[in-house]
């Protein structure tokens, strides 16, 4: 650095320069340094006021030139165990980490929920396509439930009917009001149940998916024409139905 410190009219002579500084801290524009009687720097550094600080420095080998941070409510933040290394930034704690906040470790995002579709494994479809539903969830009747227990769907006799999604056939055979039935017990904890039907295309203990053809629609058992009835239930039981088209909705499939 250069050994004169402050501006002066006449430069002064090396003898007197060296006089002013032996021993003695000299503070000009925030900066301070101090010199040993041969006129060698001993130290410097940085300050925030211009006051002059007089200390006495004890004579040894040269002493490195280093600057303390500047004490300011910017730099005093305490270091942090995960933050990024900024060497040489003013300020940085001891152990090269700056005033950041931590950067959390990656970890890899949380995989995307399957997006029901239908006819792929894993995936979720309507038991018929292209047939709008004809009879609703819920309608009062003379049913035994008193209310329908499912949604038909007015096809022709021999139109294909699909499991709606993952589950295994725990019933597939002639029952009743049902006629020709076939039920699933779904991955999900429900039972799904396709009635009417012409033709039976799975075995008990079958694992289907969404798509898998599992019978044709018909008309038989207690009908008043062609159609599949669906349903959708909490428990195996009769009466343990729930809404089939919410239930579909639920996943991604609307009929």
């Amino acid at each position: 650095m250069s050994r004169s410190l402050t501006r002066r009219r006449t430069a002064p002579s090396r003898r007197a320069l060296c006089a002013a500084l032996a021993g003695t801290a000299l503070v000009t524009a925030g900066v301070w340094a101090t010199a040993d009687d041969s006129g060698t720097v001993r130290a410097a550094g940085v300050v925030e006021d211009n006051a002059a600080v007089r200390r006495t420095v004890p004579h040894g080998p040269p002493a490195p030139l280093t600057a303390p941070p500047l004490a300011s409510p910017f730099l005093t933040a305490p270091a942090l165990t995960n933050g990024p290394a900024v060497h040489g930034f003013p300020g940085t704690p001891p152990g090269g980490h700056a005033f950041f906040p931590p950067f959390p470790p990656l970890a890899p995002a949380p995989a995307a929920p399957a997006r029901p579709a239908g006819g792929g494994a894993g995936e979720w479809a309507a038991p018929v396509t292209g047939y709008a539903v004809s009879a609703s969830y819920g309608t009062p009747g003379d049913w035994a439930a008193g209310h329908h227990t499912g949604v038909d769907f007015v096809t022709p006799v021999g139109t294909p009917v699909h499991a709606v999604g993952p589950g295994t056939v725990i019933l597939a055979e002639y029952s009743g009001d049902y006629g020709n039935a076939v039920m699933v017990a779904m991955d999900d904890g429900h039972y799904t149940l396709y009635a009417h039907l012409s033709e039976i295309a799975v075995t008990t203990g079958r694992r289907v998916t969404g798509g898998t053809t599992i019978g044709a629609s018909g008309n038989t058992g207690n009908t008043t024409g062609p159609h599949l009835h669906f349903e959708v239930r909490a428990g195996r039981a009769y009466g343990t139905d729930v809404d089939p088209v919410a239930y579909l909705a639920g996943h991604g499939v609307t009929v």
